[in-house]
């Protein structure tokens, strides 16, 4: 069963009795374990079919399975249940609290799930553990690194043991060497078994994925395995 199974999804945005059309019918399933790219220009309809993906936004027509649950018919409570446990999310602008330590940013999605609190902080740690910045749990995120910050935000999305990871432009506020960093972070989460998806207009980071798939105008323009390349960018 694949993780997430989509069939002729569209969405459409009305506003003052005035209709906009953004996604035409996007069908593919991803299966647990893949590293994606979905990669197209601004304004081509990958921010919103990740709101959808994410289940931060419902599709207009089509269906949507996420680990075999049809996610049209499930409420609010219950998607917001399913993003903290199952999904997380790298944003471009990282989204860390700025009086808040590195440790407790990390912590913050634990407030949410199941989990007792006793265990947050070592949870919080293994997850900083995974991305390296254990030297750093007592900072403030301004005293970070632009990459060191990316590296924090992937660190709470991890801290969840989520089944997939949406990474959202997670290189475009980073300089090319510092993106290439953290797109090997990203890389190395794959290899330990996470299912991930990057979505990018940058040719560089979507080609750390073993497929990618583009999208122009809401519409699939191609989909394709691939082999990384990323290694002469690591050099």
């Amino acid at each position: 069963m694949a993780l997430i199974q989509l069939e002729n999804i569209t969405k459409e945005y009305t506003s003052e009795e005035t209709a906009t059309s953004v996604l035409h019918g996007i069908s593919f399933s991803i299966e647990e374990g893949e590293f994606v790219s979905i990669m197209g220009p601004s304004g081509s309809g990958k921010s919103t079919l990740l709101h959808i993906l994410g289940l931060l936004d419902r599709q207009t027509t089509g269906s949507y399975l996420f680990a075999g649950q049809d996610t049209l018919i499930l409420s609010d409570l219950e998607r917001a249940r399913i993003r903290n446990a199952s999904i997380g999310f790298v944003f471009q602008a990282f989204h860390l609290l700025k009086r808040t330590t590195v440790l407790e940013n990390v912590m913050l999605p634990l407030y949410y799930s199941q989990v007792p609190k006793k265990e947050y902080e070592q949870k919080a740690k293994i997850a900083l553990e995974h991305v390296g910045l254990m030297h750093r749990l007592s900072h403030m995120p301004s005293q970070l690194s632009g990459g060191e910050r990316q590296r924090v935000a992937i660190a709470r999305a991890l801290v969840n043991d989520p089944k997939i990871i949406f990474a959202d432009e997670p290189t475009g506020n980073l300089d090319s060497k510092t993106g290439r960093s953290v797109m090997r972070t990203i890389e190395k989460l794959h290899q330990q078994g996470k299912t991930i998806i990057v979505i990018t207009h940058e040719t560089t980071a979507a080609e750390y994925a073993n497929r990618i798939i583009t999208i122009a105008d809401g519409l699939i323009g191609s989909d394709r395995e691939v082999v990384s390349t990323h290694s002469h960018y690591a050099k």
